[in-house]
């Protein structure tokens, strides 16, 4: 039987990150989570890593704060040990406070087994490589950064407000994920899909490659990322919020 033992928050977080990287891919599959738990702001990110009585990873929870949300962080997690990802969750934790979290779906029945999940989802990872792209041009697309680095393309209606607008939530050492929102009156004009592709190539002269993260069940949403070159990478994650449960005791 392994005797787990906790790499705790008082170590030195490269150390911490080293290990972790360990669990983790380069692929799509793993992007958001490597970005978070390996690259964002240490001073923004607690790091919990389980480790087995040889100091191997066996899993790991990363609490993120983000502009995400203000109020709930963002948690990200790997480990195929169920009980060392189990321990990891009850120890990153606060019981009964909110936070939204990112898994593997395979990783359901251990985040269940400590926590309450609320508004989970399926996503498809989507991912555009440079030789695929189909760009559009849109006059009408105007960009910009945010204070944080991140980029903006809208497109305004006539009152000023944005008829629809993309971005990137973060940009890694090798990826970027990039979202879109379009107001209800202003769909199926084209409008999505012009900023989308005006990050799109802005995120592939950055040298990255953009992912595109969509709910299987948003047919029009997949549509618009595979008319510009973006194809189903097979990779899912389940994403929602979720609580800790305070109705459990520690082995």
């Amino acid at each position: 039987m392994l005797n787990y033992r906790l790499t705790g928050m008082a170590d030195d977080i490269i150390a911490q990150r080293a290990l972790a990287a360990q669990l983790l891919t380069p692929g799509p599959a793993d992007a958001l989570t490597w970005y978070f738990a390996i690259e964002h702001d240490p001073r923004r990110t607690r790091l919990h890593v389980q480790t087995s009585s040889n100091g191997q990873p066996l899993a790991f929870v990363a609490v993120c704060q983000t502009g995400l949300d203000l109020f709930r962080p963002l948690v990200v997690m790997r480990g195929d040990d169920s009980i060392a990802l189990q321990q990891a969750l009850r120890d990153a934790l606060a019981p009964n406070r909110q936070y939204l979290f990112n898994a593997q779906p395979s990783a359901r029945p251990q985040l269940e087994g400590v926590c309450q999940l609320h508004g989970e989802t399926i996503n498809a990872i989507y991912a555009l490589n440079i030789s695929d792209f189909k760009p559009i041009v849109n006059i009408l697309v105007q960009t910009s950064k945010t204070p944080d680095g991140m980029l903006r393309a809208v497109i305004r209606a006539r009152d000023g407000s944005n008829a629809a607008e993309a971005g990137t939530t973060w940009i890694s050492s090798r990826y970027a994920e990039v979202f879109v929102h379009v107001v209800e009156g202003a769909r199926r004009r084209g409008l999505g899909k012009s900023v989308v592709s005006v990050i799109s190539a802005q995120v592939l002269e950055m040298g990255r490659t953009p992912l595109y993260v969509v709910s299987q069940a948003n047919i029009a949403s997949i549509r618009l990322a595979e008319r510009l070159g973006y194809h189903d990478t097979s990779a899912r994650e389940l994403s929602g919020a979720m609580s800790r449960r305070d109705d459990w005791s520690k082995p």
